[in-house]
This record gives C-alpha cells, structure tokens and sequence, in this order.
C-alpha cells in the first residue's frame, strides 16, 4: 500500500492492515530510539503509543501528508523519547500541549540524521553559555523582542549595551560551536 492508501484506510477506520504495514517500520526504529537512549520495554510502549498518535493525526480531516508516513512515525517516536528521558532524568519534559503542536509541523519534516547531530550540538553549547546569555537570545530569536524591549527587561543601560552584549554572546556561542565541530572532526583533540 502507498502512503496515500494507507491514509485512506485509517481516515475511513480501516486499521487492521495500516497497523500490520506500520508495525514493519518498528525494527528500524527501534535501533534509532535505542542509539538515542531508549530501553526495549520503553521503545515498545512509544512505538504503540506513536501508532495512536498517527492515527489521531491522520484521522483529521485536515490531516496533510507532506513527507513519508514512515518518517513522520520516526519523528513521533522520537519526540516521545525525548519526553519520557527528559522525565526520568528530573528535568522539565516537553509538555503534552507542547508535542502536539510539534505534531502538526512534523509531516513536513524529512528526517535528516547529519541535521539531528547538529541541533544536538547547538543545544549542548546553548547548555553551556551563560544564563543571561541564553535569556538575550531566547528573547531576541525566539520571542522576537525588539532591543529596546530587551535593554528594559534586563536592565542595560542603554540599546547599545544590550546590542553589544547579544553580539559577545553569540561570538561565544560561534567560539564554542567552532571548538566543539573541531573535536568532532579530530576526536583524539
């Protein structure tokens, strides 16, 4: 069956042979959950759990498949790995509101590896810069604030001092992203 088919057959309640078709992706993903971190009794729960996801997903009238079903199954376990590591670790989790509207993004995704080694490496060194640091790019490129804005809330003196300072922290964060594609290319560095 194409994807299409498949998509047909889940949006009409057929699940029987949409289901059996999907699960022949589990042995693939499984090996990608597990070099993430997963354990196999965790990577079955997710992969059943992503299965009732993608066919909430698909059931939708306004569902719109943009990549292969396979892919956006990948990234849907992938996602709630992540979720169920960040939990077990004690730290903040990706909250149930948060992974649906990365759902509705995440059929337009094609799944890149290389991508995915760099957003690892890029949210390593955001882990490893100062906290005003983080909090002046977080407000200037994820919230969209204006300097202005931002020189008020953090108290700098003046624009320029808040320009300046997002300037030498994002040369910080290029110094460190530079050192850490260094040891990637060189290990024994």
């Amino acid at each position: 069956m194409t994807d299409r088919e498949l998509i047909t057959a889940i949006q009409r309640g057929e699940l029987e042979k949409p289901i059996k078709i999907l699960y022949k992706e589990y042995p693939k993903i499984r090996l990608f959950l597990l070099k993430e971190g997963g354990s196999d009794e965790m990577i079955q729960e997710l992969f059943n759990d992503s299965l009732v996801l993608l066919i909430e997903k698909v059931s939708s009238p306004s569902f719109e498949l943009t990549s292969k079903l396979s892919t956006f199954l990948t990234g849907i376990n992938r996602f709630l790995l992540k979720n169920e590591l960040r939990k077990k670790s004690s730290q903040t989790f990706i909250s149930s509101e948060f992974l649906s509207s990365s759902l509705e993004g995440l059929e337009q995704l094609e799944y890149d590896f290389e991508k995915e080694e760099k957003l690892k490496m890029v949210d390593s060194i955001l882990d490893t810069i100062q906290e005003r640091c983080k909090q002046i790019l977080h407000f200037f490129y994820f919230e969209k604030r204006s300097m202005d804005f931002i020189a008020e809330k953090m108290g700098f003196s003046s624009v320029q001092s808040a320009k300046t300072q997002k300037y030498k922290c994002l040369e910080k964060a290029h110094q460190l992203a530079n050192e850490s594609f260094v040891h990637l290319e060189n290990p024994m560095l």
